[in-house]
């Protein structure tokens, strides 16, 4: 019993030590501000996933590339995918909404990509119930 106290408690420890020193582990992913060229991943379901980037440089805005994995079929061993690319380009204030299919009686989960400034923000957000 001693050797699992002392593994508890250093467990406990690793888990303050990661908290303190790498506060970004702690940030809430349903809601991220992503540097130029940083892809960020986005879990909008059980089965589905976006991956979003972006770039300034076009004279009228920034591109924003967002990739949306959907497991549409799991047999087994194998899987289908769904892949869709979404591209825009955002000035100041301007947002893009991306969803997809969800099962009746759950709620639809929603990106949300809007340029705020000099930066982008990535939110997961609920859609209608």
């Amino acid at each position: 019993m001693t050797s699992f106290a002392k593994t508890a408690g250093l467990a406990g420890i690793l888990v303050a030590a990661f908290a303190t020193v790498t506060p970004e582990l702690k940030a809430d992913p349903l809601h991220t501000a992503v540097r130029e060229g940083q892809a960020v991943t986005t879990e909008l379901g059980p089965n589905a996933s976006a991956i979003t980037y972006w770039a300034s440089g076009a004279s009228e805005g920034w591109c924003v590339v967002t990739t949306v994995d959907t497991v549409i079929e799991q047999n087994g061993d194998t899987e289908k995918h769904a892949v869709v690319r979404f591209s825009s380009v955002l000035l100041p204030g301007q947002s893009q909404l991306i969803s997809v299919p969800f099962p009746i009686g759950e709620q639809q989960q929603v990106l949300r990509i809007r340029r705020l400034g000099d930066q982008i923000e990535v939110a997961r957000i609920g859609g209608p119930a």
